[in-house]
C-alpha cells in the first residue's frame, strides 16, 4: 500500500464519521443531557459480573496469516473468566443520569494493534474525547469500526496502517450521542476484535479480571444500572480460499437493574451473565 492509498483511507474514514454523526445513532446507554456538578455526600455502587453455569468450551483461534509475527494460535479473548466465575471486560454504566461528578481529567485513549490483538479489547471513552489508532506491529493491520444502527452494522471508519509506529487520530466529537463501535481487522486477521463504547456521562467502568466494578461519586437517588457484554458464541464464519475471512458472533448481552443509594453510602448490584 502506497502513501496515496493511506491518505485516501484516512480521508474516507473521517468522511464516514461525519456521515455517522448526521445519521440517527442507536445507543447502548441512552443518555439525558448531562450536567457536571459538585457532588456532596456521594455514594458508591459496587458489584460483580459472574458467568452462571459451566463455562463454555471455546477453542483457541487458528492463525492462518503472518504466523511468523502473530504465532499459530490466539487465546479466545471475548470471554475471560476469573475467580468465582467473574467475567472480565463487561461494561457497567448508570444510564440516563442527568447530573453528577465531573468527567475524569483529559486522558489519552488508544486502539493499539499489538501482537496481532487490539489493546485494550474493551474500553469506554467519554463523548468529546479523541482516540488514537496505533500499529505497534511490523505488518499490515487495519481498524474497521462498525456502529450498530437499529440492528444493522454500518461502517464508521476503516483505517489501514501498513507501517509500524503509524498513528491516526479519530475525533470522537464528530460522533453524535452515545454508541458502541465494533472493531475488526480485514487484513487477514479475522480473530482480531474489540469494542469502544462512547458515553455522555462519567459513570461507567469496565470489570476487572475478577468481574468486579465500582461506580464512585454517585449522587443520592434511584438509578438504572446497565451491564453490557459483547457476547462470545460464534454463530457463523465466512470462508475464502479455505481460510476464515470473518467470524460472526452472537448479539451482546445486556441486563438492567434498578438501585437506590443514600448519602455517603454503599449500594451493591450484581449481574449474572447467562449463557444463551
Amino acid at each position: 500500500m502506497n502513501l496515496y492509498q493511506t491518505i485516501r483511507d484516512s480521508i474516507i474514514c473521517l468522511f464516514s464519521i461525519v456521515l455517522a454523526a448526521l445519521a440517527p445513532v442507536s445507543t447502548v446507554f441512552p443518555q439525558a443531557v448531562y450536567k457536571e456538578i459538585d457532588v456532596k455526600d456521594g455514594g458508591t455502587i459496587t458489584g460483580v459480573v459472574k458467568l452462571v453455569g459451566n463455562p463454555p468450551s471455546i477453542a483457541q483461534f487458528e492463525i492462518t496469516k503472518d504466523m511468523d509475527h502473530c504465532g499459530t494460535k490466539k487465546k479466545f479473548d471475548r470471554l475471560i473468566i476469573g475467580k468465582n466465575n467473574g467475567v472480565k471486560n463487561a461494561v457497567v454504566c448508570i444510564e440516563g443520569i442527568a447530573e453528577g461528578k465531573q468527567f475524569p481529567a483529559q486522558e489519552k485513549y488508544t486502539i493499539d494493534q499489538r501482537n496481532c490483538e487490539y489493546i485494550p479489547h474493551v474500553q469506554v471513552v467519554p463523548a468529546g474525547a479523541q482516540i488514537q489508532i496505533v500499529n505497534s506491529d511490523n505488518i499490515l493491520h487495519n481498524v474497521h469500526a462498525y456502529a450498530d444502527l437499529d440492528g444493522q452494522l454500518r461502517t464508521v471508519c476503516n483505517i489501514a496502517q501498513p507501517i509500524k509506529g503509524q498513528r491516526t487520530t479519530i475525533r470522537q466529537t464528530q460522533l453524535a450521542g452515545s454508541t458502541t463501535l465494533l472493531t475488526t481487522c480485514d487484513a487477514g486477521h479475522p480473530w482480531m476484535s474489540g469494542h469502544v463504547i462512547v458515553s455522555e456521562n462519567p459513570y461507567y467502568v469496565v470489570t476487572d479480571s475478577e468481574g468486579t466494578f465500582a461506580l464512585t461519586g454517585v449522587p443520592p437517588g434511584t438509578y438504572k444500572v446497565r451491564m453490557w457484554h459483547e457476547g462470545f458464541k460464534i454463530t457463523g464464519t465466512e470462508i475464502e480460499n479455505g481460510k476464515v475471512k470473518q467470524y460472526h458472533f452472537e448479539y451482546p448481552y445486556e441486563v438492567v437493574k434498578e438501585v437506590s443509594i443514600a448519602k455517603n453510602s454503599n449500594a451493591r448490584v450484581d449481574f449474572d451473565l447467562l449463557c444463551r
